[in-house]
């Protein structure tokens, strides 16, 4: 279980977009929920996670890309173990952004 949880700042989503900024996670620390906006256009968010900040891959769960359903205005959990070793994450939305949208992560010491 994480624990000292902390709220970081903000990832973005560009209008039109569906990759967010990406966020730098400090050592021993994994996101453990994200924070969604009150408006936005996507129902699935997927991830994409680099160790170096130049080369992003797309995240799985054993053999399945890692997926969670979400909606406006929620506060959705996410499975830790998935990001563990994850030093860079970027946020994708399932549909383009009808406008920028800032989604927080939540992250916590392993």
């Amino acid at each position: 279980m994480a624990k000292n949880l902390r709220l970081t700042d903000a990832v973005t989503i560009a209008s039109s977009g569906t990759v967010s900024t990406a966020l730098s996670l400090q050592s021993n620390r994994v996101p453990v929920a994200i924070v969604l906006p009150a408006a936005f256009t996507g129902t699935t968010v997927t991830f994409q996670a680099s160790v170096d900040d130049a080369s992003y891959n797309a995240v799985y769960n054993g053999s399945s890309q890692y997926s969670i359903d979400v909606g406006v205005s929620r506060f959705v959990a996410l499975n830790t173990t998935v990001f563990e070793g994850v030093k860079f994450i970027k946020i994708v939305s399932g549909s383009s952004e009808t406008a920028s949208r800032s989604i927080f992560i939540v992250n916590g010491e392993l």
